[in-house]
């Protein structure tokens, strides 16, 4: 039995994309067979049945640099409590079964109801990669294409059949699981060699993807042009607010020099009207002092007065 034996292959690989996937299903499918294939490209003849074992693998998947956290688990049912640790922090789950064994395949679903029991609290898709192990094994098959096919549109999740001891379809079965994790989908990711999706399944969920994404750009073209339009008026409205108001302002400044213009107008008509008063005045006064002179210049009448004491008279001046 194996406890927390890690291996890291490419160590001095470059900086990449980390993905923490996690194998489960029941005991004796073949799980770490799986896993050191995919890493040490060996095949484990002997069963050491495994508690936790965890590795690192380096690889490029879809131009993308990977680093794989993969976490080996246990398939027996006294260590189904870690399993809820290790479901809850994994990315995406190989659910694995023998194809020599019945029993096995009828007992994966427990392994799919506890994932989604754990993670269907926080996501709503899960990624899964449905693994019929030992197909090397022809004579002994217990498992038809259909049924698992059946089994794998239920869970929606993607299936595959492997062999641990040829290496068969073990790569495209890891690397399926990261493109549906980069992804968040079974269909029209890419995977290779997978039973469900086939490739007819990928074409059309590829051509659908298309489609739609070509529908989602021309709305955000729609949206972007109704935008520009809204702008644009907003813009015009602006302007001519702006506009308005300028000619709102002339106008106001052209009264207020209307008003000053008139008021200056009345000013210098009061200041022409009090120098004609002033010349008036000037003018009336003029001819009173004139007339003054000229009565002053005219001779007096003479006055004569009787003197009754001497019957005389004299002229007084």
């Amino acid at each position: 039995m194996s406890f927390n034996n890690s291996a890291v292959t490419n160590t001095a690989a470059p900086p990449s994309q980390e993905f923490r996937l996690v194998v489960v299903g029941p005991p004796v499918v073949g799980k770490s067979a799986l896993t050191i294939r995919l890493t040490q490209s060996e095949f484990a003849n002997e069963y050491d049945p495994t508690i936790e074992d965890s590795y690192r693998y380096y690889c490029t998947i879809d131009g993308i640099p990977a680093s794989l956290d993969i976490l080996d688990t246990a398939g027996q049912e006294e260590y189904s409590s870690m399993r809820d640790l290790y479901m809850k922090t994994g990315e995406g789950f190989l659910l694995v079964f023998s194809l020599t064994d019945r029993h096995t395949f009828e007992e994966i679903s427990t392994f799919y109801n506890q994932i989604i029991r754990v993670k269907g609290e926080t996501v709503q898709f899960v990624p899964i990669m449905l693994i019929g192990n030992k197909n090397d094994l022809i004579d002994e098959r217990q498992v038809s294409y259909e049924e698992a096919v059946q089994l794998a549109k239920r869970f929606d999740c993607a299936y595959i059949e492997t062999s641990a001891k040829t290496g068969m379809n073990v790569n495209n079965a890891f690397h399926g699981l990261v493109k549906m994790v980069m992804h968040n989908s079974v269909l029209g990711v890419g995977l290779e060699n997978t039973i469900y999706p086939n490739e007819d399944d990928e074409r059309q969920a590829r051509l659908l993807r298309i489609e739609e994404e070509k529908k989602a750009a021309a709305n955000n073209s729609s949206s972007n042009n109704i935008n520009s339009n809204n702008q644009i008026k907003n813009s015009n409205l602006s302007n001519n607010q702006i506009n308005s108001k300028s000619n709102s302002n002339n106008r106001s400044d052209n009264q207020g020099n209307t008003t000053n213009q008139s008021i200056k107008n009345n000013t210098n008509n009061n200041n022409s009207n009090t120098n004609n008063i002033n010349t008036n005045s000037n003018n009336i006064e003029e001819t009173s002092q004139s007339n003054q002179q000229r009565s002053n210049s005219k001779p007096q009448p003479s006055s004569t007065k009787k003197d009754s004491g001497s019957g005389g008279c004299c002229t007084i001046m």
